[in-house]
């Protein structure tokens, strides 16, 4: 699998009219510094607490050095707008991120995936052009299924078996594995994080795990010794891109910013020459 990026529906925002039609003409022009004053009052950026190689690195509250490619291109993108000494950079749980999303005290939202629940909260850039000629998200993540090797469940691409009658499928409440299991018609047992998901599937309360990739793949890598009881089931139930998203109430009051923010950015992981998906228009 490649490593590729976290969420927000961007579909549903352009159908409502948030966007203007000139978003897309104002995105494909060549980024202009933005001066101090034009830089928002407030800039409270939220960041995946858990770890997801290369783009977040180590795990909990605090940064690590270096912290991970989503923070680099975040920051390089502020720097080149004027705007980085007036950001505040975070690690939030999922819970507490969208509580404070909701109470208006988060400005954006890094690593986020489309169509997810904290997506819906967000307005992004739009995905692509009308011939797909530009693409602003920042790669591709993969909803993959991870079991236990004695547990007997098995997936084809259509059908979960093997989960018994009182078996749940683990999901990480409130995030789009959670909405996934549910859309499927499986039963779920939401923990409050990755960590203590993926802690009931080693112990074995769980037989199985629904999360994304980024977040497994990093797990097997730091203990090869739990690739012996884990096993990855494919093909992905869902592959999502992934986005910096932004705040409504931000976009509606610097509007200028956020077109400008969404292209740098885009520019930082494209010089980077990772595996993402960011394309930038031709010109």
């Amino acid at each position: 699998m490649g490593h590729r990026l976290f969420a927000a529906r961007a579909v549903g925002w352009l159908r409502c009219g948030l966007w203007g039609l000139g978003l897309s003409a104002a995105l494909a022009t060549q980024a202009q510094p933005v001066s101090p004053m034009a830089c928002p009052e407030r800039l409270r950026i939220a960041f995946p607490e858990a770890s997801a190689e290369p783009f977040m690195r180590g795990q909990g509250e605090d940064f690590s050095r270096p912290p991970g490619l989503l923070v680099d291109w975040v920051r390089q993108a502020l720097r080149e707008l004027g705007c980085l000494e007036r950001a505040e950079m975070l690690r939030l749980p999922v819970r507490r991120l969208r509580a404070m999303i909701e109470s208006g005290q988060i400005d954006m939202v890094a690593g986020v995936g489309d169509g997810g629940p904290i997506a819906a909260l967000l307005a992004l850039p739009p995905r692509e052009g009308r011939r797909g000629e530009f693409d602003y998200s920042l790669g591709i993540v993969e909803y993959l299924l991870y079991a236990r090797r004695s547990s007997g469940v098995a997936w084809d691409g259509q059908t979960l078996s093997g989960l018994g009658p009182e078996l749940r499928v683990g999901v990480t409440a409130g995030t789009r594995s959670e909405a996934l299991a549910g859309e499927r018609g499986w039963p779920a047992e939401p923990a409050p994080s990755h960590e203590s998901a993926w802690l009931k599937l080693i112990l074995g309360r769980t037989p199985v795990l629904l999360v994304h990739g980024y977040f497994a793949e990093d797990r097997l890598r730091q203990d090869p010794r739990l690739g012996r009881q884990v096993e990855r089931l494919l093909p992905a139930v869902e592959r999502r891109h992934l986005y910096v998203g932004i705040a409504p109430a931000l976009l509606r009051s610097s509007r200028a910013f956020a077109q400008r923010f969404w292209r740098a950015v885009c520019q930082a992981s494209a010089d980077a020459k990772a595996d993402g998906a960011c394309k930038l228009p031709p010109g």
